[in-house]
């Protein structure tokens, strides 16, 4: 390759390296989403087969923070995490509104008490119509392990939609199907 060809080729990677991020940032800036209708919410998730991932804070919440800045955002921001589920945010401070499973119309911190939420960060993984599907991860525990912690649960979760699914009853065409129709 001649050295202007070198250089333009080195330009034009440099180039798309540059658009990815400026279209990736708005993506990576805009954090974990706020919570405003959990039931639709889940039934995204369940489309998906993964865990709707909820994660309970608290304003002034140092915790919260850690875990929302070294552990969650980053999630959100690899592809093949942010595959693994559908992640949003109850924080107790927001005056918001939220749609909980029922489709009841409730504030965030109402549904955090409705969880028996107590301690921040609180991390519950739900699936369809907002069953627990593992164990909620509660506070901020050995922070060189919480990773581990949090990939396990989520894995834990996904295994048991997937066993979930593989009972259900046949819906659909399949349905159809089976019965002859």
């Amino acid at each position: 390759m001649t050295g202007k060809g070198w250089v333009g080729a080195r330009l034009w990677r440099a180039s798309v390296i540059i658009l990815a991020s400026a279209l990736a940032w708005p993506a990576l800036a805009a954090g974990i989403p706020q919570a405003h209708d959990l039931a639709r919410e889940a039934r995204r998730a369940a489309a998906a087969g993964v865990p709707l991932v909820v994660f309970f804070s608290q304003p002034d919440c140092e915790y919260c923070e850690r875990a929302r800045h070294d552990y969650l955002e980053p999630m959100l921001a690899d592809g093949a995490s942010r595959a693994r589920l559908r992640l949003v945010e109850v924080n107790i401070g927001d005056p918001a509104a939220l749609v909980d499973f029922a489709g009841r119309e409730v504030s965030h911190a109402a549904f955090a008490r409705a969880e028996r939420v107590r301690f921040f960060p609180t991390i519950a993984f739900f699936g369809p119509l907002g069953r627990p599907v593992a164990e909620p991860l509660v506070g901020l525990t050995v922070p060189d392990f919480y990773q581990q912690y949090l990939d396990r649960r989520v894995d834990e979760a996904r295994a048991r939609l997937h066993a979930a699914s593989l009972k259900a009853p046949p819906t659909g065409r399949a349905a159809r199907a089976i019965a002859g129709g």
